[in-house]
Parts: C-alpha cells; structure tokens; sequence
C-alpha cells in the first residue's frame, strides 16, 4: 500500500491510496465537502460526494468508534466478567430528568453510565452533576450481571 498527500492550492488537500490495481483518492475542499474516487488505470469507475458531517460520521465507522473487533481472549473475559447493556430509559420514569448523582447510581447499583444516546447525539462520560436524562434517552452501562441486574431492580 503506498500514501501520497499532496497540496491543491485554494481547493485544499488530496490523500491517494494505491492499493495494488486501484487508487483511493480523497479530496479534502476548504469548504469542507469531501470527495472520495475509486480509480483504477486513470480511469474514474466510481465517485462520491459528503458533506463534511457525514464524513465524519464514515470516519467514525471505518476507524471502529462504534465497533471493534476483540481477540478471543478478551471475547471470553467480557461474556464472563464484564456487561455493556444499552437501555431505552422511556419505560423507567425514575430516570427521567434526574442526573446520574442524583440517582446515585454507582452507590447505589454498581453500575457505570459510560454513555448517552439521545436523538443522533452521543454523549461519553456524561457531567453526573449536570447532565438530566430524558425520557427519550438510551444508556450505555457497563457492569458485571449482579450490578445490572440491581440497577433494573433500582430503577423499577
């Protein structure tokens, strides 16, 4: 695989990726819209054209933000050890605009709010002093199964 970066003066950047028979080519404008061509043997066989949010949010994917793989190992100490649970908190009305200190929840449960889904937004380590969930909210906890299982016990 070879990389090239090169300037485009007033336009702004352009990243190559030569993979072995075909060229990924990156066009980073000023004005933040982005391009990405598939070439192959100076031919154009494809092109795409993003806004500068969704190639960030293509980024975020390709780059595994949102999922990674695990080794076996790591596979078998979180089945055993550890749980991420995602809950949609409309149906525990304990929740709504309540932040995670008043709820106490790591007291009170053991469980870590790692994260917030609210709409397309997402929130990592949310202020538990200032942060209110809504009722539309998902959570992201992380806990082992005695801690979910008192947090859904907490919060009915």
């Amino acid at each position: 695989m070879d990389f090239q970066e090169i300037d485009l003066p007033a336009v702004g950047k352009k990243y190559i990726i030569n993979l072995n028979d075909l060229d990924i080519v990156v066009i980073h404008h000023n004005t933040g819209k982005k391009e990405l061509y598939f070439v192959k043997d100076d031919e154009v066989l494809y092109n795409i054209e993003f806004s500068e949010n969704v190639a960030k949010d293509l980024g975020m994917i390709l780059t595994g933000t949102f999922y990674q793989t695990l080794s076996p190992d790591k596979v078998d100490f979180i089945i055993n050890q550890m749980v991420m649970e995602w809950i949609k908190i409309r149906d525990y009305p304990k929740l709504h605009n309540k932040t995670i200190a008043e709820l106490d929840i790591r007291r009170n449960t053991g469980c870590t709010v790692i994260a917030v889904i609210r709409g397309k937004e997402f929130f990592i380590n949310p202020d538990p002093y200032n942060f209110k969930f809504n009722p539309q909210d998902t959570i992201i906890l992380v806990a082992n199964r005695e801690q979910l299982k008192k947090f859904f016990e907490y919060i009915r």
